[in-house]
């Protein structure tokens, strides 16, 4: 066989080794492939016919919500609640009231709706005027029923739904009915509905008689009679979704009609589905075949100069990444494919320095956003505590000139720490506690403050005067114009997800239409170019676009605020977006 092979000229073996290594591997796969093509189909046609069953339950349910919405005319009738109420003395006056108006809305219900076949209201009262058939005393109320309706809030409703000793589905909607504003439980609403509902619901998931249909309890403890076990058991395997059994030969799709605690079961035979498609198959197989056989010549003779440069063009793109914009290396040729692969090289060239240009503009823009934003803090509240210290220095000589030298050191010591030192947010808030002393030695009894934190911060990532601002705004704009006593609030809770903190005054608040611009500015949908130069309104933003770049798009910054009330602050800080943050170690 070596000695015969070595004979053969290159032709013969490119043709030999085209039927062993393509021809016969792709006739194989094209079998293979039809076959998975065929459980394609099948799985398309569950699917397919799942979504009618569930078409199907959806109008049954149209039909479901038109009958309990009965309901609401009864409920918000005056007529029928004073007569459930008992506010009437004499029985004529309840048979005037029944006759006149509470008769001819049974009647209208009754005739208006194919589905309902009789409408009864059980009452609670028994000074209440019986009237027979439809008004009638609670207790005829089963037992069972009236249970459920004690457990349920006002509003909802009660599907009851049974199969009798006939073989006959029994099905009504119950729902307590109540005096004005839901003061006093006066009977229970209750309609009866024709089984043919169900029975139309049943033909239509049937296909005129096409699959088998089975109705059960929502508990599968019951089942009708024809129903297989291991169909039972699979739809407790499987409780949402289509299955197959016999090897695929039965399809069966159920779903659970919620309201009345049923489970509908659709049993069809995909043999049925896929029979006229089967002579089709198998001559497209032998179509397939022949036209292979004979294009296959052609085609490798063609292929063979084209695929391997091509194939390897290929490769390579699929290695390109965001880390990888290495050139392909390749000859000079001059037709297409050649042209190709210059122009991809080009490109991939020009993709790798736009790539680095962004890169490079991106850290660089954050990095001036993120100093520029913190030199943006302004000196005057240095001058203001010290013009403070200097007029008690000069009133009395007490203990008060010393905490205030001190928060004012610590204040100071947290303000001019390195950029580069790690801050928690535990820091940030004892900096807010000196900070808030030194405004209460400015303003005596006129501010009073809390700090609240239900939350551990010790750990928490936070960067410089990210609260600071805020409570400042809170005295300079919010308490500084008003001459009651003025209060700030802040508190620190936390959840799975995030961090919360609030920042409220009852100052004097901000106008709507500058609470509507700052909203604007901190939603980007108003540039800061546009926005008015006064003092207001800059601060809180440089507080949202700091929290923004340090924990990520998620965090954010909201602004509540009205004239006369106070203004609320609400900080979201993201804590996913402290991971990238090195926790510093505990300062003490």
């Amino acid at each position: 066989m070596k000695r015969l092979f070595s004979r053969m000229s290159i032709v013969r073996k490119m043709v030999l080794g085209y039927f062993v290594i393509i021809f016969v591997p792709v006739i194989t796969f094209g079998f293979y492939h039809n076959h998975l093509m065929y459980q394609s189909m099948i799985e398309e046609y569950a699917g397919g016919k799942q979504q009618v069953i569930e078409q199907s339950y959806a109008n049954l349910r149209i039909d479901l919500l038109q009958i309990s919405s009965n309901y609401g005319l009864f409920q918000h009738n005056a007529n029928v609640i004073d007569y459930l109420n008992g506010a009437y003395r004499y029985n004529w006056e309840y048979v005037y009231s029944y006759q006149k108006y509470i008769k001819p809305l049974l009647s209208g219900m009754l005739y208006g709706n194919d589905h309902i076949r009789d409408i009864r209201i059980y009452k609670a009262s028994e000074r209440v005027f019986t009237a027979p058939e439809h008004i009638i005393d609670m207790e005829a109320l089963p037992s069972n029923v009236r249970e459920e309706l004690r457990r349920l809030p006002p509003g909802k409703g009660l599907w009851f739904c049974e199969l009798s000793e006939s073989g006959e589905w029994k099905l009504a909607y119950y729902q307590n009915m109540y005096a004005e504003r839901f003061s006093k439980h006066v009977g229970v609403f209750s309609v009866e509905v024709d089984p043919k509902l169900l029975y139309s619901f049943a033909n239509t998931l049937s296909n005129e008689g096409r699959s088998d249909v089975y109705l059960l309890t929502g508990d599968l403890k019951s089942s009708p009679p024809g129903a297989r076990e291991d169909m039972i058991g699979k739809m407790l395997e499987r409780p949402f979704a289509y299955f197959f059994l016999d090897r695929k030969s039965l399809l069966v799709n159920h779903l659970t009609i919620e309201e009345l605690g049923l489970r509908a079961a659709v049993v069809s035979k995909t043999e049925d589905v896929f029979a006229s498609t089967a002579k089709q198959r198998v001559w497209l197989y032998l179509m397939i075949a022949g036209l292979l056989l004979l294009l296959s010549g052609i085609y490798y003779m063609l292929a063979v100069s084209v695929t391997k440069r091509l194939s390897r063009l290929a490769r390579h793109m699929r290695q390109v990444g965001e880390n990888n914009f290495k050139t392909l290396d390749h000859r000079d040729d001059q037709d297409e494919i050649g042209y190709l692969t210059y122009t991809y090289n080009s490109m991939l060239q020009r993709i790798d320095e736009l790539v680095n240009n962004v890169q490079r503009s991106e850290l660089l823009r954050k990095e001036s956003a993120y100093k520029a934003l913190q030199a943006q803090v302004k000196p005057h509240f240095l001058y203001n505590t010290l013009e403070t210290i200097r007029m008690l220095a000069e009133a009395n000589d007490d203990r008060e000139v010393a905490e205030l030298a001190y928060s004012f050191g610590q204040f100071m010591r947290y303000s001019l720490s390195s950029d580069h030192e790690q801050f928690r947010l535990s820091d940030e808030v004892r900096n807010i506690e000196n900070y808030m002393k030194i405004q209460k030695t400015r303003l005596g009894s006129r501010l009073t403050y809390s700090i609240s934190v239900e939350a551990d911060i010790r750990q928490i990532p936070c960067p410089q005067f990210i609260l600071q601002p805020l409570v400042e705004n809170c005295i300079v704009h919010g308490l500084s114009t008003i001459r009651r006593k003025g209060a700030v609030a802040i508190r620190i809770t936390d959840d799975d997800n995030r961090v919360r903190v609030e920042i409220s005054d009852n100052g004097a608040g901000m106008p709507e239409q500058r609470l509507e611009e700052i909203r604007r500015l901190l939603n980007n949908r108003l540039d800061i170019k546009e926005f008015s130069t006064r003092d207001s309104g800059l601060g809180i933003y440089n507080v949202s676009e700091r929290i923004k770049t340090y924990y990520g798009e998620d965090s954010r910054l909201e602004v509540d605020s009205k004239p006369g009330e106070g203004t609320d602050f609400r900080l979201y800080l993201n804590k996913k977006g402290m991971n990238g943050h090195v926790e510093p170690a505990d300062r003490g």
